[in-house]
């Protein structure tokens, strides 16, 4: 067994996540559909609609990166080599998989990715809906990951939770010698956030995607802890002001939100990581 698809579930729209799973079904001639479950109080719906999938139930939410682990140690066990990683609402076009396999023997690529299309910004990160290109990172949905190069470099970070756990992946990857190779052939429809853009001066446009203060904390702090992890401090502190900024002019609830953030900004500072409750 070559390839598997796997999918982290919390409190899930059922009929999304139906959606999915048909979808994921469709791509695989033969393999393994994986769910890991992070302690929904919905998972009788869950387990009605995945008798074709190996479920895996957490007792209580680990995190994105636990469960993301959890998947890769299941698929290897079941001899595959690649696995697509999936969140809950992602919907994967037809033939993805197979459109993936043309590249999987070239031997340094370790993740395969679509180019993303968001419900509500359009587009995500590229013009171009022909060709591939090598970039420099993916987010989980839609990926299909080298099984080999998820091993060599430790896997996910689980401290991290939620947020940022892609980005950490792919700098690790990228930082021992791994590629990220993105299909712009395949899309994936997914929805990042509440998002809408907003005009600016001069034909520029600005995303506002409108998470919640919990999500806030965890991308501030993950942000600055990946900067001083991987040595690019620079980038992810402008990445968490610019969020300061759009929250504070552009967001409602503005003031939970923000105390959300410095609160991440402050654990950063501490060394707290794991799962926090605001």
């Amino acid at each position: 067994m070559e390839y598997a698809i796997g999918i982290v579930t919390y409190q899930p729209d059922i009929a999304r996540l139906q959606e999915n799973l048909k979808t994921a079904v469709g791509n695989l001639q033969k393999g393994a559909i994986l769910i890991v479950d992070n302690g929904s109080e919905n998972i009788g719906d869950i387990r009605a609609i995945a008798a074709d999938a190996i479920l895996i139930e957490n007792p209580q939410n680990l995190g994105v990166a636990t469960a993301l682990n959890q998947l890769c140690r299941k698929a290897q066990a079941l001899g595959c080599e690649w696995l697509v990683t999936l969140d809950q609402d992602s919907v994967i076009q037809p033939g993805m998989v197979e459109a993936f396999s043309h590249y999987t023997d070239l031997s340094d690529v370790a993740i395969i990715c679509p180019r993303i299309e968001d419900r509500h910004l359009g587009r995500q990160h590229t013009q171009s809906t022909s060709g591939t290109e090598y970039v420099t990172h993916a987010i989980t949905a839609g990926n299909m990951v080298r099984l080999k190069a998820w091993e060599t470099v430790g896997g996910y970070t689980e401290e991290l939770f939620i947020d940022g756990v892609d980005f950490d992946f792919c700098l690790k990857l990228r930082e021992s010698g791994w590629q990220i190779l993105r299909d712009n052939n395949v899309y994936l429809c997914q929805e990042i956030g509440h998002g809408h853009r907003i005009a600016l001066p001069f034909h520029h446009q600005m995303s506002v995607l409108n998470h919640s203060p919990q999500r806030l904390y965890y991308i501030t702090r993950n942000y600055l802890w990946i900067g001083r992890q991987h040595r690019q401090r620079l980038h992810w502190t402008f990445e968490v002001a610019k969020r300061l900024f759009i929250v504070l002019c552009f967001e409602q609830d503005r003031w939970k939100k923000l105390r959300a953030m410095f609160t991440g900004i402050r654990h950063y500072h501490q060394g707290k990581m794991g799962s926090v409750l605001l």
